[in-house]
């Protein structure tokens, strides 16, 4: 089975979240918007999710594994209303004059938003090509990797001296550490595309959404166009949003369970 050991990926990155977001968000639960606290519960749930279906196969558990994979149906729909939520809520502390948000709201939403179209194409991908092994591993897996930045940026601004933020007046270094988050999520994906060309296209697609993170969050995140919209999604109803994302993941499911895999591919390859 390929990727024996991404479990002890996942379980660090899980880590890595907690430490990352424990003074802005696991120490405050009571003080966090409602935004926030959905995104967390529903990425949690992916997160957890990714961990049992990366461990099950390679510890003879293949049933469960199987009976998990039904849970796709349900985790991507939610995983996407809470992807909505946490964009209003970054939205709203933007529109009401949030220190943080009024430097970086924005530009976190769009690469937010980017990340989100990215979860779903894999994991629509990942069930059209649920008969390969490689490719639907692959596919499940890099999902993990548009939270790099968002968790190991953070990681990066409580650990390393120039880019620690002590307080309002740090803010403006938020970026770099979010930026050197990209990176570090584009070195993984190219390492693991290069090294399984033949089965990479997960990786390289991947590749390219983070490409389009680092460049887009210098470049259109900056556009009047994208912060006259973003600011708009702060003043829409949460459940509205949220209907949204969780219909963008119920047609993703959909269309990959549907869609016939593509012919003249090997189905396995373990």
């Amino acid at each position: 089975m390929p990727y024996r050991h991404a479990w002890l990926f996942i379980v660090t990155l899980i880590c890595a979240t907690i430490f990352a977001f424990w003074r802005t968000y696991f120490s405050i639960l009571p003080e966090a918007a409602i935004g926030f606290h959905i995104h967390g519960l529903t990425a949690s749930l992916w997160l957890l999710l990714l961990l049992a279906q990366s461990w099950t196969p390679h510890h003879g558990r293949i049933g469960m594994h199987r009976a998990l994979g039904r849970v796709t149906f349900v985790a991507v729909p939610l995983f996407a209303a809470g992807s909505m939520a946490v964009i209003h809520s970054m939205a709203g502390g933007t529109v009401g004059g949030d220190p943080f948000y009024a430097l970086w709201g924005a530009r976190l939403g769009f690469i937010d938003t980017l990340a989100l179209g990215a979860l779903l194409y894999a994991a629509g991908m990942a069930l059209r090509h649920r008969r390969n092994v490689r490719l639907h591993a692959g596919y499940m897996l890099s999902t993990a990797l548009p939270l790099i930045s968002p968790v190991f940026g953070r990681v990066f601004n409580r650990t390393i001296p120039g880019l620690i933020i002590h307080g309002p007046q740090d803010f403006p270094v938020f970026g770099l550490g979010a930026q050197c988050g990209n990176v570090l999520a584009a070195m993984i994906a190219l390492w693991l595309w290069r090294r399984d060309p033949r089965f990479g296209r997960p990786w390289a697609v991947a590749l390219g959404v983070i490409a389009a993170q680092i460049v887009g969050f210098e470049t259109l995140a900056h556009s009047a166009g994208w912060n006259a919209l973003f600011l708009t999604v702060g003043t829409q109803p949460l459940p509205v949003l949220m209907a949204f994302g969780a219909l963008a993941g119920v047609v993703a499911v959909w269309l990959g369970w549907r869609l016939p895999e593509a012919r003249g591919r090997p189905k396995q390859d373990a």
